[in-house]
């Protein structure tokens, strides 16, 4: 048996799909359960990163138990099963849209609220500089009518709303070249917020008293939000040049990978060198085990997190010796 058109068997569509569900679900509960000791308190980017793993999730399950159907279909486009009675074909093709709507509509939303997690633990780490304050909510309003723009071309796909359903309203050449300027359009938008996640800290990065090393090490992690655009340009050719259909395997890649992305920086002071990490990972350890600690720094805080000394012009005081920097906060937060 063919795999659909798919280019993966149904067994193996799911377990792409799943065992990526699972890392990522096992690092978003690490997560919750590093700030649970460390920090003690949840921010907006825990909020976010909790709505795109909860929403990743009921897309996967939704994407298995529509699984069979999709692939269904599949085998008729591609030619591997006989073309069924034309109210037959209609049936399929609506039931297969209506499960399609669910998961756009999932991907678009567990998309981008992976990218506010980004954003606003951004916030937590550099809200002290003012000027980094107003680049951040230019960016923030552009993810958001990003967001808003790529629902537009979910409901307007087949031009009107009430459209969507309709077999024969959807099959029309106009629908058809509507679909294709909405696919680029989504790409360009979708593209264009990633690269505003990736870009909006690297000021700042740079300017901080820090190791040139772990400078570059910060730096890769925020730009693991680039790496989703590499699945969106392959996820669009296909959607451009085929069904939706076959073009599942790179969607839900997508989503998952950009949900597991968001919630790695969490684990940075894990391998980081630095001090300060090595601090975090004294009192991770020694409260996970239940043991005492004592720190060896006397301006160590968990109180101080996402705050640094700074002077009038809110920059950061490069003498650590006249002023000692509190523990830098742990980051929290690639569509992708």
């Amino acid at each position: 048996m063919g795999n659909s058109g798919q280019g993966i068997s149904q067994g193996g569509f799911l377990a792409v799909l799943w065992t990526l569900t699972a890392i990522t679900t096992i690092l978003f509960f690490g997560r919750l359960l590093i700030r649970s000791i460390l920090v003690r308190t949840f921010h907006l980017d825990d909020f976010f990163g909790a709505v795109a793993w909860l929403v990743t999730t009921v897309a996967i399950i939704l994407a298995t138990i529509a699984n069979p159907l999709n692939y269904k279909s599949g085998a008729i486009v591609v030619g591997e099963a006989p073309t069924p009675p034309l109210d037959e074909l209609k049936a399929i093709t609506l039931a297969l849209r209506r499960w399609n709507l669910a998961g756009e509509l999932l991907f678009w939303i567990g998309l981008y609220c992976s990218k506010l997690s980004f954003l606003f633990l951004y916030r937590v780490i550099f809200g002290s500089h003012s000027e980094y304050r107003y680049a951040w909510l230019a960016a923030t309003t552009y993810v958001v009518l990003s967001f808003g723009i790529c629902l537009i071309g979910v409901f307007g796909q087949c031009g009107d709303v009430h459209n969507l359903l309709d077999y024969d309203v959807c099959r029309t050449p106009y629908v058809a070249g509507l679909d294709a300027r909405l696919i680029w359009v989504d790409y360009f938008f979708n593209t264009t917020s990633d690269l505003v996640v990736a870009l909006l800290p690297m000021p700042i990065i740079w300017r901080l008293n820090m190791h040139y090393k772990q400078k570059l090490a910060v730096t890769g992690i925020f730009s693991l939000a680039a790496v989703t655009i590499a699945f969106e340009t392959v996820r669009s050719v296909k959607l451009y040049s085929e069904v939706f259909s076959l073009t599942n395997l790179y969607s839900y890649t997508e989503l998952v990978i950009s949900v597991l992305i968001c919630m790695l920086p969490s684990y940075r002071f894990l391998v980081s060198p630095a001090d300060k990490d090595r601090e975090y990972r004294r009192l991770f350890w020694s409260r996970l085990t239940l043991r005492s600690y004592h720190s060896g720094s006397s301006d160590y805080s968990m109180h101080t997190l996402g705050r640094r000394h700074s002077n009038q012009s809110g920059r950061p005081i490069i003498d650590e010796e006249t002023a000692p920097e509190p523990i830098p906060p742990l980051p929290t937060s690639s569509r992708i």
